[in-house]
């Protein structure tokens, strides 16, 4: 059998793509390309259109078997090709868009399954969504991206045991450390000043909430060219969301969206504020798969500032992408706070996989403000993890944190777990082929209507799901309880949870699923 695999995110591309919707994708393809290696010949295309027909002509010319995979969603998957193609796939809500759009049939996800005649998934919430829409005969895969054997080091240093005491992480990037923020609610309604950001020069520090200045001495806002731009800016943006956006065609949309942003990008370098520059932090975890970043490749130029981040006491850890909406992390973060606002050594590490900081980071400390004062610990790493330093990160937390409304598979939660860590999460989406209560702190969940995520229209036409948010609270505080009293509830979840992944996410497992589904008649 040969395997031509492609992922519109590749190798040389990966470090530019970080926080984009299907940037995970490429972590995915990367998984299976070695156990589909062991079932057959593998080859990796950049272009289908152009390379995928050649290349199955070959193979039928030698008599052998040829077969397509690719790892992007449907509608981004070609239909018209020769060779047998299947879309490998993760997918969160409750139904496959089945509607037309922009005049692209692939929107209509039924179209592109009844052209390839199968699919493959990576979760069986995905297979039933499938199924429920193309009938219960529908051949659909769901398989699992093979991790367990990744983790074996890290798994043999840290699995089945208690975390220690006291870690500490060397990176390269920008550590965002509560303990040092002077947060203060005031600081939302006065005039602000931007305080040092520990290892950034002043000139390269973002502006960040402070302490307000004396009432005396806060001046009035002056109406100079860069607030009038920033005031337009907001505005316009508001009118032409609400009332604009929908009603134009998607190539229109995007056009104007492009040109927004470079306009108000001039905007700014006549007003005398060029965007600051930031060099490429290639971290990693996933809308759909969530990936944290390692074997990614280094930055271009290893500029970044050295921090050192110590870490003591119970360690809750997150890694996620800011602009997801569906990672919900305010609830993380509010929870957390809330809960250990009287608790000093309970810290939540927020692993931002995004590029730029500044898309993030006055949102961050107006919420930390907004929650001050707490004695608990929020860090936030905009930083690129290697391979060691990750595995430390690992080796260091206490507890993985995950409350997404939904998942279209979690790369960190399952790779975390591959290493023995016991997690707080919902048992809803892709998570229920893996999470249960002994691994996990579960968290209630209960459906809410809304969009397909790519859909311009902004239509309801699916569900997902919403969180209890008092249930993280209790999670918190029942995990807190299990770490410092409970050490051998601790590592019995421990436990629990590499047996959990070792059944789910092998490679041994994930082959011979494979090689059934290959091996049916018509593939």
């Amino acid at each position: 059998m040969n395997f031509i695999l492609y992922s519109d995110i590749g190798e040389s591309t990966i470090d530019k793509s970080l926080g984009l919707p299907e940037y995970s994708y490429y972590f995915v393809l990367k998984a299976f390309r070695a156990v589909l290696a062991e079932l057959g010949t593998v080859t990796l295309v950049r272009s289908p259109e152009t390379e995928v027909d050649a290349l199955f002509e070959e193979c039928r010319q030698r008599g052998e078997d040829c077969v397509f995979l690719s790892f992007s969603p449907p509608n981004k998957t070609q239909i018209n090709l020769k060779c047998p193609t299947i879309s490998v796939f993760a997918w969160e809500y409750s139904n496959i868009p089945d509607e037309i759009w922009d005049d692209d049939a692939r929107n209509d996800w039924r179209v592109v399954f009844a052209r390839h005649g199968r699919a493959i998934t990576l979760s069986s919430y995905t297979a039933r969504t499938v199924k429920d829409a193309m009938g219960q005969a529908f051949p659909v895969l769901a398989v699992p991206a093979p991790l367990w054997e990744q983790y074996a080091s890290a798994r043999a240093r840290f699995g089945g045991a208690l975390p220690a005491r006291k870690s500490t992480l060397l990176l390269r990037g920008t550590v965002i450390d509560s303990h040092l923020l002077g947060l203060s609610a005031d600081g939302l309604i006065a005039h602000i000043t931007p305080p040092r950001i520990p290892g950034v020069p002043a000139e390269e520090s973002p502006q960040a909430i402070a302490q307000p200045l004396p009432e005396a001495q806060a001046p009035v806002q002056e109406k100079n060219l860069r607030y009038r731009l920033a005031v337009t800016k907001r505005h316009l943006l508001t009118w032409y969301r609400e009332a604009l956006r929908d009603l134009l065609p998607l190539w229109l949309a995007k056009t104007v969206a492009v040109s927004g942003r470079s306009s108000y990008t001039l905007g700014r370098a006549i007003a005398g504020r060029p965007l600051r520059k930031t060099q490429p932090l290639p971290t990693g975890s996933a809308p759909l798969p969530a990936k944290t970043g390692v074997d990614a490749p280094a930055p271009a130029a290893a500029q970044e500032h050295e921090a050192l981040v110590n870490l003591e006491g119970v360690i809750y850890t997150s890694i996620l992408s800011p602009k997801d909406g569906r990672k919900n992390w305010f609830d993380m973060v509010t929870a957390f706070c809330w809960t250990f606002r009287d608790v000093e050594d309970a810290t939540l590490v927020l692993k931002m996989n995004e590029r730029d900081l500044s898309v993030y980071h006055n949102t961050l400390l107006t919420l930390l403000s907004q929650l001050a004062p707490f004695k608990c610990r929020v860090l936030t790493l905009h930083a690129y993890l290697d391979d060691a330093t990750y595995e430390e990160l690992i080796g260091a937390t206490s507890f993985y944190v995950n409350t997404s409304l939904c998942e279209g598979l979690c790369l960190p939660l399952m790779e975390f777990m591959c290493c023995g860590k016991p997690v707080i999460a919902p048992l809803h989406t892709a998570m229920e082929d893996y999470i249960d209560d002994g691994a996990a702190f579960i968290v209630k969940s209960s459906l809410e209507h809304n969009v397909w995520p790519h859909d311009p229209r902004d239509l309801f036409r699916t569900l997902r799901y919403r969180l209890d948010w008092e249930s993280i609270c209790t999670a918190y505080e029942d995990s807190y309880q299990v770490a410092k009293q409970q050490p051998e509830k601790y590592i019995a979840m421990s436990e629990h949870a590499m047996a959990r992944q070792a059944a789910y996410c092998s490679g041994a497992v994930v082959k011979e699923q494979l090689r059934n589904f290959f091996l049916k008649p018509g593939v």
